[in-house]
């Protein structure tokens, strides 16, 4: 500030002490020009008045001699005036040098800080004063050079009349009259000298100002260096507690789904020990009960062998027998049951492929229920509404309005003790169509806070992780596997959130960042009808090195979470506000047959439905309009299902991005699989029979045969 006002009241002084140097050479101009204009007027009088006489040889000498000492004198003059001009124009080459630094000081402080464009602007102002200074010396050059020549053309008349005149009288005149000129002259030249101290003083005085403010900007340059080193300092530190924040939260998650998913074993473990213990008391009774038969079947026999043979030798060698007898027959029926049970399984097994085979055929989504563990945050409440039946396929539910019980069976049920290694076994088959050239989708779908995030995402590097890295895992594992049989695969992967029907892409952060434009995200279609995400990026992960494969990865989905649309509700307090799309391209060739294969894996994390009242969302207007745009979507979801199930000739695609981003793997293109995740308390049971209704609807939607992507060319030579 004070730089500022100092700047300010010298460039105040330099404005004042130039307007009055134009006002003040104004003046001399034009009494210069008066004084010539009365000078000629009066050698013209003079010249008109005196008639020509023959002039003696004393005149002519005289007159000879002061026209000399005149030509002198305007010599004198004009070598002044050229000094003059030189001095000017080295002061304006001076101040050229001096323009182009500020106007590249005035550059330079526009970039490093908008606090000092003020002071730059004064520094214009001066400049521009400075020119209109030089154009004031330029002016006033012009005017001394027209009085020269007016003085010139004044002494051609002074010396052409002194030929002329040869009366004392008009000598007299004439010497007084140059007398007059010569002062003048003088007082010009010493007005004239005046103002070049005058400027050279204004030249050492912006000198010392510009030298002033050269020091204060280095000094606020340095000082602005310090505050932006101070300040990546504190953005450094802040990333590093960010990061250790989001590794904080990851950990805390993990450690929550750890101790749920344990308290589910230890209950399922209980609930199977009670169940073993129950068996185990009924296959003594049983047993006993057995036992007492052969027991009583043995004393009819003694009985009859006692009337057929008398002799106790017989007698006991027949019990022998019979006890040998019992065991054999005991043993046999227990090999028996064990037979039984394996045929069971391989026939359930057998069960299972056929159904999953004419499911594929048929062309149904497929659904999966899984049910998360209890967590802290639901309470005390320790009764689940939620039971899994024993087959994998069934489960019931207590509505807590009616009180009854609900039936549902689907392709595969997950009590809550299944972890994540189990949940991605039953859709590791699924995830391997992507490689065969499928367009496959699977997507989890539930109420806020059923887990949908920890299924496809989970957390950590362990036994936690979700369906996305353990996916890309095996993806990667199989690529390298058929490198040995010349295949050369590329992936690709791209993440973006449909958040207020707007497209964002989550993986900006690691563009370059030369690459500052951001285009606004737009689903198209391409020649072959196939839709894509213009502008999107596609991030490219190594297939060659695994462990290089799942570290991109993980960098990808840390800059997917930073920039993912959170918040905290009643509900989650870390409840997903969007729906992500997790969107890996594989890309392959082999080089012996010239086959190429173009597969894609889509996995979605849909936002959950939440009812106002228990979310408590409806107070903030933002988190309303947000719940508003879930829900909306989420109903665009259950039309498209329903126009599917129903045949409808019109299918309601664009009426959400989501169902439009999806169009090609819900319209018969490619594979599609729904995750429905279950909250197991009583609070939620109505919510979760909604969920469960709609996955029954969705389950009986026949999409037809997937398509597969693949082009067969000519072998190699």
């Amino acid at each position: 500030p004070s730089f500022s006002r100092r700047l300010t009241s010298s460039g105040r002084a330099r404005r004042r002490s130039l307007s009055m140097g134009a006002k003040h050479r104004t003046r001399e101009a034009f009494s210069q020009e008066s004084h010539d204009t009365e000078n000629s007027h009066q050698l013209s009088q003079l010249s008109a008045s005196s008639a020509p006489t023959p002039s003696t040889k004393t005149d002519v000498e005289f007159d000879t001699v002061e026209g000399a000492g005149l030509r002198s004198t305007i010599i004198e003059q004009q070598q002044r005036i050229d000094r003059l001009e030189k001095e000017k124009l080295q002061l304006s080459m001076s101040m050229a040098p001096m323009e182009a630094r500020f106007l590249q000081k005035e550059d330079n402080w526009k970039k490093e800080h908008n606090r000092l464009v003020l002071e730059i602007e004064e520094l214009r102002k001066a400049s521009l004063e400075a020119d209109e200074r030089c154009r004031d010396l330029v002016v006033a050059r012009d005017a001394l050079e027209e009085e020269c020549t007016k003085l010139r053309f004044a002494a051609r008349k002074a010396t052409s009349s002194l030929h002329t005149l040869n009366s004392e009288s008009s000598v007299w005149c004439r010497q007084l009259q140059n007398d007059r000129d010569v002062n003048e002259l003088k007082e010009k030249l010493r007005n004239a000298e005046e103002e070049i101290k005058f400027l050279r003083l204004e030249k050492v005085s912006v000198e010392k100002e510009v030298n002033a403010t050269r020091i204060e900007l280095d000094s606020v340059l340095r000082s602005f260096d310090e505050l932006q080193n101070e300040h990546d300092e504190l953005a450094d530190s802040k990333s590093q507690n960010k990061e250790a924040e989001i590794k904080l939260e990851d950990l805390t998650r993990q450690h929550i789904a750890t101790a749920a998913q344990l308290n589910a074993v230890c209950s399922d473990l209980a609930a199977t020990k009670a169940t073993s213990e129950a068996t185990l008391v009924a296959r003594d009774e049983l047993h006993k009960k057995e036992i007492s038969a052969l027991q009583f079947e043995m004393s009819v026999l003694k009985t009859r062998a006692a009337k057929i043979v008398d002799d106790e030798e017989v007698l006991a060698s027949t019990d022998e027998e019979d006890e040998a007898v019992l065991k054999a027959r005991i043993e046999e029926r227990e090999r028996r049951i064990t037979e039984l049970e394996l045929q069971l399984l391989e026939g359930e097994k057998v069960r299972r492929e056929m159904h999953n085979r004419i499911q594929e055929l048929r062309g149904n989504i497929r659904v999966y229920v899984r049910t998360r563990p209890f967590l802290p945050g639901d309470g005390d409440e320790q009764e689940s509404s939620i039971e899994a039946c024993p087959d994998g396929e069934s489960l019931s539910i207590v509505d807590n309005r009616g009180g009854r019980d609900h039936q549902f069976k689907f392709d595969k049920v997950f009590p809550p003790s299944s972890g994540q290694d189990a949940v991605f076994d039953e859709v590791s088959d699924f995830v391997q169509s992507a490689l065969d050239g499928y367009h496959v989708c699977l997507f989890s779908y539930g109420q806020t806070g059923s887990g949908k995030t920890h299924t496809m995402q989970g957390c950590g590097n362990d036994a936690m992780r979700g369906i996305i890295p353990r996916a890309v895992e095996k993806i990667l594992e199989q690529t390298q596997i058929l490198q040995r049989q010349k295949w050369d695969f590329k992936l690709s992967a791209s993440f973006l959130e449909i958040y207020n029907e707007d497209l964002k892409d989550l993986l900006l952060g690691m563009r370059n960042r030369s690459d500052s434009k951001v285009a606004k995200l737009a689903i198209k279609r391409n020649r072959e009808g196939k839709s894509y995400v213009e502008n999107l990026t596609e991030v490219q992960i190594e297939t060659s090195d695994a462990n290089e494969g799942m570290s991109q990865l993980d960098s990808l989905m840390e800059s997917a979470a930073r920039a993912r649309s959170v918040a905290s509700t009643k509900m989650n307090a870390q409840s997903s506000r969007s729906h992500s799309v997790f969107m890996l391209h594989l890309r392959g060739f082999n080089e012996e047959n010239g086959t190429s294969v173009h597969g894609a894996l889509n996995l979605c994390d849909l936002a959950g439905s939440e009812r106002l009242d228990r979310s408590g969302v409806g107070s903030d207007a933002k988190r309303l309009r947000e719940t508003q745009a879930i829900n909306k979507s989420l109903s665009c979801l259950g039309d498209v299902f329903n126009s599917l199930a129903t045949g409808a000739s019109h299918v309601p695609y664009r009426n959400s991005k989501l169902t439009y981003l999806l169009q090609d793997c819900l319209s018969g293109d490619g594979k599609a699989l729904m995750f429905v995740n279950l909250s197991p308390t009583l609070e939620s049971s109505n919510e979760s029979l909604c969920s469960l209704r709609f996955a029954q609807r969705v389950n009986a939607v026949e999409l037809g045969k997937a398509t597969k992507h693949i082009q067969y060319g000519s072998k190699k030579r």
